[in-house]
């Protein structure tokens, strides 16, 4: 279980800096990527055992993929957070402290729970880590992290080179998929290889 906590917080402490990449399915999987790059051999182990063969990157989007199964509608706002707007830090804290709608925070947290519990289910723990892997990185999306007056950034319109769009979706996918990169071309370039960065890996 100290694997699966380790995995937790190389996500969450890497993505930080970046507010997570695109978001679209490219960004979920450059954070993928990244993230199990900093595995230790032991959550490397832990997460082979839920996932086989299939790769952190490539599961991070399986959240998304389900939402054409209408039997998974009910975990379509696990996804997001609603806050007021101008909430100080300690504010926030208190907000998330007596937080009990259904949200990004709360189900992450039930999330969380449910893989510390030695006897679910192989099945079960391979849907919670998949879900668990997604979560974070949309946790680090600003616009997931939003305000209800524009469903985080939806109903605000935008133009992006000349074709109208919306600030949410370009945030999402438009400007990473602009870059015509592939999610390992984008992990090299921004794989962290000094011995600074290293240090600090170690640190989180």
């Amino acid at each position: 279980m100290k694997a699966i906590k380790r995995i937790i917080l190389i996500a969450v402490v890497f993505c930080f800096p970046y507010y997570s990449f695109g978001w679209g399915v490219l960004g979920h999987r450059i954070v993928g990527q990244i993230a199990e790059s900093y595995l230790t051999p032991k959550a490397k182990v832990a997460v082979q055992k839920i996932l086989g063969t299939e790769s952190i990157a490539m599961a991070s989007n399986w959240a998304d993929f389900i939402k054409s199964d209408s039997s998974y509608n009910y975990i379509s706002s696990w996804h997001y957070i609603n806050m007021d707007s101008g909430l100080t830090k300690t504010q926030v804290k208190q907000y998330l402290q007596t937080d009990t709608a259904t949200d990004l925070y709360t189900k992450m947290n039930l999330v969380i729970g449910q893989l510390k519990n030695k006897h679910l289910s192989m099945d079960k723990k391979r849907m919670y880590l998949k879900l668990l892997i997604h979560f974070v990185g949309d946790a680090h999306q600003p616009l997931h992290v939003g305000h209800p007056q524009d469903q985080g950034g939806n109903k605000i319109k935008v133009t992006w080179f000349g074709a109208s769009t919306n600030f949410h979706r370009m945030w999402d996918e438009q400007l990473i998929d602009f870059q015509q990169l592939s999610y390992t071309q984008r992990y090299q370039s921004l794989h962290c290889k000094t011995k600074t960065c290293l240090a600090e890996a170690t640190d989180w």
